[in-house]
């Protein structure tokens, strides 16, 4: 596909909403891999630490490092959040071959698919809602 240099108008007004429409869902399912991983590191996991804060701030701390980029509805952004994404399914993967972490790995997994899916077309939608309109 050849890289496109102007929009219609109307094009521009169709991107911008579906911008509007799908930040709420990478800023939500952002929030959804972040809980997650809360709720697995300081309640389900039958590892005993003395430190899980410790152990948690590192777990999220890549998603954190984003999320100021996803609320402000970035191009950068939204294109970090798919870079960032990468290590969670990788990791989600990695858990959901584990016989005691299964449920965990998938919902990682499938969380980290949905978030890296939604931030790439926001991230598209984006760069398109922001080329000039063509005379």
């Amino acid at each position: 596909m050849a890289k496109r240099e102007h929009v219609t108008p109307s094009e521009r007004k169709s991107y911008k909403a579906l911008c509007k429409q799908t930040k709420p869902l990478m800023v939500l399912n952002l929030c959804a891999l972040i809980l997650t991983i809360a709720i697995w590191h300081l309640t389900l996991n039958k590892i005993e630490l003395n430190a899980p804060w410790i152990v948690l701030t590192v777990a999220i701390l890549p998603l954190l490092m984003v999320f100021p980029g996803t609320l402000s509805g970035s191009y950068r952004g939204a294109i970090w959040t798919c870079f960032v994404t990468l290590i969670y399914f990788v990791a989600g993967v990695l858990n959901w071959i584990q016989t005691h972490a299964w449920a965990y790995g998938m919902s990682e997994t499938l969380l980290s698919v949905i978030l890296f899916i939604v931030a790439l077309m926001y991230a598209r939608w984006k760069g398109l809602s922001e080329l000039p309109i063509k005379d």
